[in-house]
């Protein structure tokens, strides 16, 4: 007879986690103008429009981006702020200036969903959504200047976040220039770009989903 599956140890639910249902409304605000927007698009000029096309991948992106984002703050915040033995690993930290980068970042994510239905290229080049885009990843590197002159203790995962958002402007920017540089047009490039990113992003988010998966919190 097969012995029985050992249980899995019981894990508190967190009040992060409890008070996270909230992210559902606030995406569903910032994504409906994008998304009814796309989807008229959609009905009227069908999969066959370039623009249909490219909007979709700018959806695709912004969402994967803000996912991305709320699960590294989450897990960043109960680590930091919200574990009992924080204060111990953590003596140095600013809860303010932890949630204002990470507000910045999404009000920069949420500029960029104003975007989606624009066309219009600054010089013939670039386009708004995807400057935009590059955007949000540069943010990180404002926090991580202001964390390293604060020395905080979170210093060194603040640079982690920095670093990975680094490598993604980078793969992203020299994937636009390949193209252009290969002769293909600057929608293609855009295109390119944007599918870069999103590589990028579902790769974090199935990174981060492990990570949530095997942190271990102090069971009730």
């Amino acid at each position: 007879m097969a012995s029985p599956l050992p249980a899995r140890p019981a894990r508190r639910i967190t009040d992060l986690q409890r008070s996270a249902f909230w992210i559902y409304g606030v995406t569903a605000m910032v994504m409906r103008e994008p998304m009814g927007l796309v989807v008229r698009h959609l009905s009227e000029a069908g999969l066959g429009n370039w623009q249909v096309r490219l909007e979709l991948l700018r959806i695709a992106v912004i969402l994967l981006l803000l996912s991305r984002l709320f699960l590294v703050s989450g897990l960043y915040f109960e680590d930091v702020f919200m574990q009992p033995d924080s204060t111990d690993r953590y003596p140095r930290r600013s809860y303010p200036i932890d949630f204002l980068a990470g507000l910045l970042q999404f009000l920069v994510g949420a500029a960029a969903t104003t975007a989606v239905g624009t066309h219009l290229r600054i010089a013939g080049e670039f386009a708004p959504f995807t400057l935009l885009a590059e955007l949000f990843l540069i943010v990180d590197l404002g926090w991580l200047a202001i964390a390293a002159l604060r020395r905080f203790s979170s210093v060194a995962r603040i640079a982690h976040h920095a670093r990975v958002n680094g490598e993604m402007l980078v793969a992203s920017t020299m994937a636009f220039g390949v193209v252009r540089v290969a002769g293909g047009d600057a929608v293609f490039a855009d295109q390119t770009a944007l599918a870069v990113l999103a590589a990028f992003s579902l790769y974090g988010i199935t990174r981060q989903i492990q990570r949530y998966e095997s942190f271990d919190t102090p069971s009730t």
